[in-house]
């Protein structure tokens, strides 16, 4: 439970449930029958927020195996902490000291490089728009939203990714980042607060004052603030303090920023947040700031020369440190470029110079919408396209080529994208599609005469799509005839029926101008709450927020007169009780509360005409969905026994009879009684696909040691990967180091064998090396072709491998020796006394004494000796039957379907489409997108390519998702090929040039 290389019992116990373990000792604190997925999940999400007023102390997961100190205490450190730009080891700097290594890695050009300076492969990169691969998840545009709610889930997204080191965040331990100071779920927060609201040597009295005055804490010792200030005695106390003084007792960032004071209870005001008078720093590690004060080896900058440059007021601490950031992060220097050192890296093809300035930065840090350099002069560089980076992004018609990081923002000086669903095209609102220097600016409403206004997206919706308001017509939101809009009469605020005669007339009829929508329209862009509300007699538009506020923002007050006989809210909460007036002037907000409507065919007709036969769609939809229990999650009165174990598991141990202990179940990237300590450990995501979809293949992961003769592998993971029913998985995997801490000393990599699982033919090898060792987590993300050809011996191996053969790795030009059975070593010349796979089965190696074999597809265990019980007849339609790996707990066994098959037993057939192509060049390929329609969001996707020979006219798709239009592409056109409403199971079209 605790210690991953933990001695097994000789005898096997079959336990009862709810028991288990090795004999029978353990059991989970939830009743009823649950998968362990399931249990894992109902123990994460029985966490919430840790509550600020508990006195019940749970040990925040540390990092322990670095050292790290501030002002001689201990520091628990996060490994996300290691490497994120900023000392957070005041005493060591441990932290930082290797990274500069990360900023002068270069990758390959297979492979994508993080912003960080690791690599990943090329093909995960997925132009930022798939989950993140990278460590630090700069390959992922856009911050994920699930960051929010990492606290809950203990997956590799959030386990195994750090915080992004230029937003300034806070670790909160377990994948949640928050702003600096601001609150973690599981409360590592308190730490931070903990460590700036130290004593030291000031006074009770000043430690008191300074501690409110700076609003880092809310109460001392139980007492509120609040009471300290209210009778002025904080006042008194800060004459307690010395005339020169430091507070924060310790470096408020990166070990050497200090906040000085001087003589505070002399100020004017006191009513404001108490910011330093000095702020003072290493002139060494941040040389282009010019100092205010030299004071005994202290160099410092006036605070109120900072504040009227940056036009901003701080009210709170955090607001304070985010100011910080911006003022010192441009300027810090690495810790691991001392002044001596300056010199070796002057020329550096992989470092650029910062103007006037001792900082060197990576050139991949180049226009990426950061300023790292002091005068910016990194983000206002003119050739960036001349570094010639692969995955830079070049705007149209510039010279510019910005960071992949930068993707989403980089052209919006320039151009502007905005992918627009059909159903919102001509629908009243004008939204931008494309806007160019060289050509004219576009909008989603352009040329709509032709377009049917009044149509089933935008009928009865409370907004006007048509320039008359007709789509509006006879809809059960207001009493008005056909014919007529509710309006709400600008002399006595009562609603009304206008003619849709006077409509758009020109002339404002209705308060607001509801009946003269366009001008707003025109005057004022979309926007997430649009100011729609016009002033009378003028082109001032008002947000729905303006009105009733008490605050006369229209030039005639008629933003306020209506207020005062009637109640105005167009907050979310009032949607259901609404006056009419509420109805008509919130409903000027097109894009506010908005029903969202999502693509139909409702009022299409099938094509081409279908016949008779309709697929049962309760049945076809029900055959992809496990039962899965349903689970009531209750909270306990006491939310804090989920935080026992940190990102563990608690089980119940016996101990004797009725005698109980709680316990904790640790995963690889944790140990400890409590889980509370972070493991050194690889983190590996692989990517596969292969060229035979019907193959089963073994992976067999291995950590290995190049220099070690014995070539002993030190870890290994092995799993199978069925192609057809895995293809766009990704698999997580944990590789743990031999010792804790790891020895820096070795050369470990990753070798990966692959094995064909029906014959446990050989397949291949790859070779990845693990880089930048001194890194808590070493992260790797891969992705792998298979191939089932043969992979001959190396004639050119200048290797001698005595009782093996000579093999080149897949992925580099580099040689190793695959020993025979019953030998082992890097020449292959040790021998094997002792190995415990079945003879059917292949062996590979060992791990502490223990065999790695590789089964034959029916046997399974450690050394293959037991046999799968297979069921006969089970898979049905001629499906292959596969046993369950132990990766896949929740299933027993896999049916491998032929491709007019589906189903957990293919016992479905799945629709066929026949498409012939008429009068048309046969491609080599043609693709179709198949699309299920929903009125609950937008439509799903499937996409199948076929290849065609010379002279086929015909390619036959069977597919099981069900859908109700296809489109089939061939030579970069588009055809129509199927709508239909109803699911019919086999259909038969054509298309020509014509259509």
């Amino acid at each position: 439970l605790i210690e991953p290389n933990a001695a097994l019992n000789e005898n096997l116990y079959n336990c009862t449930e709810p028991w288990f373990g090795p004999r029978c000792q353990y059991s989970f604190p939830f009743g009823g029958r649950r998968s362990f997925n399931q249990i894992v999940e109902e123990a994460f999400h029985r966490r919430i927020s840790f509550p600020e007023s508990s006195e019940v102390i749970v040990q925040v997961p540390c990092y322990v195996l670095l050292e790290c100190h501030r002002n001689g205490q201990s520091w628990c450190l996060d490994w996300r902490e290691v490497c994120n730009g900023i000392v957070d080891c005041f005493d060591e700097a441990l932290d930082e000291e290797y990274c500069f290594d990360m900023e002068i890695n270069e990758c390959e050009k297979n492979e994508y490089r993080c912003h960080n300076g690791l690599c990943i492969s090329s093909e995960l990169w997925e132009e930022g728009e798939g989950d993140a691969d990278c460590l630090d998840r700069s390959d992922e545009v856009l911050d994920a939203s699930y960051i929010e709610s990492c606290f809950q889930d203990p997956t590799f997204r959030c386990e195994e990714h750090s915080c992004r080191t230029h937003e300034g965040t806070f670790p909160c331990g377990d994948g949640q980042c928050v702003n600096e100071f601001g609150e973690c779920y599981n409360g590592r927060y308190r730490l931070l607060i903990e460590s700036m609201t130290a004593k030291g040597n000031l006074t009770d009295e000043c430690w008191i004052a300074m501690i409110c005055l700076t609003r880092l804490a809310e109460q001392i010792h139980g007492k509120s603030c609040k009471i300290w200030l209210m009778n002025d005695s904080i006042y008194e106390f800060l004459k307690q303090c010395d005339s020169f003084f430091q507070f924060p007792i310790i470096p408020v960032h990166s070990a050497h920023i200090r906040f000085f004071y001087e003589e505070p209870y002399l100020r004017q005001q006191m009513n404001d947040f108490l910011l330093p008078d000095y702020l003072c720093y290493d002139q060494q590690l941040c040389d282009p700031i010019k100092p205010d004060l030299t004071r005994e080896n202290l160099t410092c900058i006036n605070m109120s020369k900072i504040m009227p440059k940056l036009d901003i007021k701080i009210g709170f601490w955090n607001e304070l440190m985010w100011l910080i950031e911006q003022v010192f992060r441009p300027c810090l220097i690495s810790h691991a470029i001392s002044p001596n050192k300056t010199k070796k890296y002057m020329n550096h093809s992989l470092l650029y110079n910062c103007r006037h300035s001792s900082k060197f930065i990576s050139v991949h840090r180049i226009k990426d919408g950061i300023q790292d350099c002091f005068h910016a002069d990194d983000e206002n560089y003119l050739n960036s396209c001349q570094l010639n980076h692969q995955h830079r992004v070049r705007c149209p018609n510039t010279d510019t080529c910005w960071s992949p990081i930068w993707k989403e923002y980089a052209c919006s000086m320039t151009r502007q994208v905005d992918n627009i669903p059909f159903q919102r095209f001509c629908n009243g609102i004008n939204q931008s599609i494309y806007n160019d220097n060289s050509e004219p600016y576009y909008n989603d409403e352009f040329e709509c005469e032709e377009w049917l206004c009044d149509n089933m997206y935008a009928r009865c919706d409370g907004f006007w799509a048509c320039a008359d308001g007709r789509d509006e017509n006879n809809c059960s939101r207001t009493k008005c005839h056909p014919g007529t809009h509710a309006c709400v009469d600008r002399l006595n605020f009562i609603v009304i029926c206008l003619p849709h005669t006077r409509v758009n007339d020109g002339e404002d009829d209705c308060l607001g101008a509801s009946d003269e929508q366009h001008e707003c329209q025109r005057l004022y862009p979309p926007s997430e709450v649009p100011e729609r509300f016009r002033c009378l007699r003028d082109t001032m538009c008002l947000v729905p927020s303006e009105l009733c506020n008490n605050n006369n923002d229209c030039p005639l007050h008629d933003d306020e007169k209506f207020c005062k006989t009637h109640q105005f809210n167009c907050t979310n909460d009032s949607t259901y009780n609404r006056s009419e007036i509420e109805e008509v002037l919130c409903g000027l907000s097109e894009q506010k509360n908005r029903r969202r409507q999502y693509f139909s065919l409702h009022t299409s007709s099938n094509y081409p005409s279908l016949g008779n036969t309709v697929v049962d769609e309760s049945l076809y939809w029900s055959t992809e969905r496990h039962s899965i229990e349903n689970i009531n999650i209750h909270l306990s009165e006491d939310n804090l026994w989920p935080w026992y174990c940190n990102r563990g598991l608690a089980v119940d141990t016996w101990v004797t009879n009725n005698n109980f202990e709680k316990m904790c179940m640790c995963p690889p990237s944790y140990y400890g009684h409590l889980c509370q300590y972070q493991n050194q450990r690889i983190s590996l995501t692989l990517h596969l696909s292969s060229v035979d979809r019907h193959a089963t293949y073994a992976i067999i992961i291995m950590l290995i040691d190049d220099n070690d003769e014995r070539q002993e592998i030190h870890a290994y993971d092995q799993f199978v990967y069925i192609t057809k029913e895995s293809c766009s998985t990704k698999f997580d995997r944990y590789l743990l180091f031999p010792t804790r801490p790891k020895d820096l000393s070795k050369n470990y990599s990753i070798r990966i064998d692959v094995f064909e699982k029906n014959r446990i033919k050989y397949v291949g090898s790859w070779h990845f090396p693990i880089t930048f060792l001194f890194l808590p987590v070493n992260r790797l993300a891969i992705s792998l072709i298979l191939s089932n050809h043969i992979i001959p011996t190396s004639s050119n191996c200048f290797i001698t491998c005595n009782n093996g053969s000579c093999v080149k790795y897949l992925n580099k030009e580099k040689y190793f020796c695959r020993c025979h059975s019953q030998w082992t070593g890097i020449q292959c010349n040790i021998p094997i006394n002792r190995q415990m796979c079945s003879q059917d089965s292949f062996y590979l190696g060992s791990v502490n004494n223990e065999s790695i074999c590789v089964c034959p597809l029916h046997k399974f265990g450690s050394q293959c000796v037991f046999t799968s019980a297979y069921q006969a007849n089970i898979c049905q339609n001629n499906g292959q039957y596969i046993p369950a790996d132990v990766t896949t707990p929740d299933s027993s066994y896999t049916c491998v379907c032929p491709d007019q098959f589906f189903g957990i037993n293919c016992q479905y057939a799945k629709v066929k489409l026949d498409v012939s192509l008429v009068d048309m060049h046969i491609p080599s390929y043609i693709a179709a997108y198949f699309f299920t329609l929903s009125n609950k969001s937008d439509p799903m996707q499937a996409i199948i390519l076929r290849k065609l020979t010379l002279f086929q006219d015909t390619a036959t798709f069977h597919i099981s998702v069900p859908f109700h239009m296809a489109i089939i592409q061939s030579s970069n056109k588009y055809y129509l090929a199927v709508l239909q409403q109803s699911l019919y199971t086999n259909i038969s079209t054509v298309i020509r040039p014509s259509q």
